[in-house]
């Protein structure tokens, strides 16, 4: 729809005229995380990007394919880019509090990205903004994602997209304008930015601007059919269509179970990998054996069988929720995962996996608490340690604004307590904090420094009496160290 300008659209369009006077130079922030082929163009130098790297005002942020990167600015604003972005820092200013001063402009040139907006957007929208070819946008403290698609690009399906910017708002507002005209988009709500045209509202979600960001090794690259690298996964389950109706076909493989109610899993392998996955999915086969562990998981992205290796740390609800947790330990299972024309391995690695009832009649509205029932021992890829899970803590969830909670969860390696916190959006039944990042923390003396904390999980059973959770802290010694646990409804929605 094209609409005349309103008034957050006239002051980006107008803050756009007095830009040129406020050029500031220096540090930026630094890099929470980077995964691949990353750096900044600084000058007429290229610098590679790793965690922990200052950004600087006037950088141009560059992704390789298969590579992305999470940035952190001094004003706590969060940018996660996608594989084949280039994202220019065209002025940044901030000195810890609001003084006249304050600026952020950035520049998108190609690919997407996802942000969580920092004090200056919350607190001088007016001094924030983002220019791309198509359009400008403008803020008041809001959390957004936009993608850049040139002809052919972004494929829809088997369709290819029109070219132009898709975006999407999770909370706050954004104003879109250009020469030809603007708007403003509220929560969950869609835009589209044709070449040449007015911004214009879009109904469904394009299946490109969620697309999954593969994680790949941040480290020198191994010798083929050796690869080996540290998981960063940016799962992302937000926006997503409704699935379909579907029934699981049994195989003539013994060990495989017809799920006619359908189920939501979750696995991550502590070097390689996280999949969350559905049975409405058709590329999704899962083996389980006769007492209920899985013992197989394949899909488009990820192959995996048990063989000889131990099954550990089991455990399971039998209430309505179906749910069912494990650990694969030890050498004799096969773990590979496809990246491109890569494929990578973490056979004989602990594979975490927690499966349940796939989720039915979600309310949606109310505030519920969740408990938790158990789940496997912490393994640390870096280290090869087993920890144990002091506390799974506790869910709260907010059906009405569809946000989800966790508090208090907690896992030891002898001398060190890690614990993790943070909320995420609900979006069919899944949440992620993937991209925009959980808050962990370590106390002990056997603490190893983290670069990022993320948990992704999955609700079940009908009315979603159930929750299945994999949780996972990224340390600069290049670990891993990740568990599953499952919730159950605490009776009455409180604990």
């Amino acid at each position: 729809m094209n609409g005349r300008p309103g008034p957050l659209v006239l002051l980006a369009v107008l803050f756009a005229c007095v830009l040129a006077a406020n050029v500031a130079f220096g540090e930026a922030g630094k890099v929470v995380f980077a995964v691949g082929d990353v750096a900044a163009l600084r000058g007429a130098s290229r610098v590679p990007l790793s965690a922990g790297s200052t950004i600087d005002a006037g950088d141009t942020i560059v992704t390789a394919a298969q590579s992305h990167v999470q940035l952190r600015f001094s004003d706590d604003a969060l940018v996660a880019l996608k594989p084949d972005s280039e994202f220019r820092i065209e002025r940044y200013n901030f000195a810890g509090q609001q003084d006249g001063t304050e600026i952020a402009v950035f520049r998108l040139v190609k690919g997407g990205f996802r942000t969580l907006t920092g004090q200056i957007g919350k607190l001088s929208g007016d001094r924030y903004q983002l220019l791309t070819t198509q359009a400008t946008i403008g803020i008041r403290g809001t959390h957004y994602q936009v993608q850049i698609c040139a002809r052919d690009q972004c494929m829809n399906g088997n369709a290819a997209a029109r070219s132009g910017m898709y975006g999407a708002v999770y909370d706050g507002r954004i104003a879109v304008a250009n020469a030809f005209g603007g708007d403003e988009f509220g929560i969950d709500e869609l835009f589209y930015v044709p070449d040449g045209e007015a911004p214009l509202r879009w109904l469904a979600p394009p299946l490109f601007l969620s697309d999954k960001l593969r994680p790949r090794t941040s480290t020198a690259k191994a010798s083929q059919g050796d690869l080996r690298f540290t998981k960063v996964p940016e799962k992302e389950v937000r926006p997503a269509v409704p699935d379909p109706p579907f029934q699981y076909v049994a195989t003539e493989d013994l060990d495989r179970i017809a799920f006619a109610a359908g189920r939501t899993v979750v696995v991550g392998s502590d070097r390689d990998t996280l999949e969350l996955d559905r049975t409405t999915d058709p590329k999704l086969r899962l083996s389980i054996d006769a007492e209920g562990r899985l013992t197989g998981f394949e899909n488009a992205s990820l192959v995996a069988s048990v063989g000889s290796a131990a099954i550990v740390d089991t455990g399971r609800d039998n209430s309505r929720s179906g749910l069912n947790w494990g650990r694969w330990q030890g050498s004799g299972s096969s773990i590979a995962q496809s990246l491109g024309n890569e494929v990578v391995h973490n056979d004989g690695g602990n594979l975490h996996y927690i499966y349940g009832t796939a989720a039915t009649a979600l309310p949606t509205s109310g505030q519920v608490q969740y408990a938790a029932l158990g789940g496997t021992r912490p393994t640390d890829s870096g280290t090869g340690q087993v920890g144990t899970l002091i506390s799974g803590g506790t869910i709260s969830v907010n059906f009405t604004s569809a946000q989800l909670g966790l508090s208090g969860l907690a896992a030891g390696f002898g001398g060190a307590t890690y614990t993790m916190g943070g909320t995420a959006n609900i979006a069919n039944g899944a949440f992620t904090t993937s991209g925009i990042g959980a808050t962990g923390a370590c106390s002990g003396a056997g603490c190893q420094s983290l670069i990022a904390s993320n948990f992704t999980g999955f609700f079940a059973g009908p009315g979603g009496v159930g929750i299945g959770l994999d949780y996972y802290f990224n340390t600069r010694t290049g670990g891993v160290i990740e568990g599953v646990a499952g919730y159950k409804q605490c009776p009455g929605g409180k604990c």
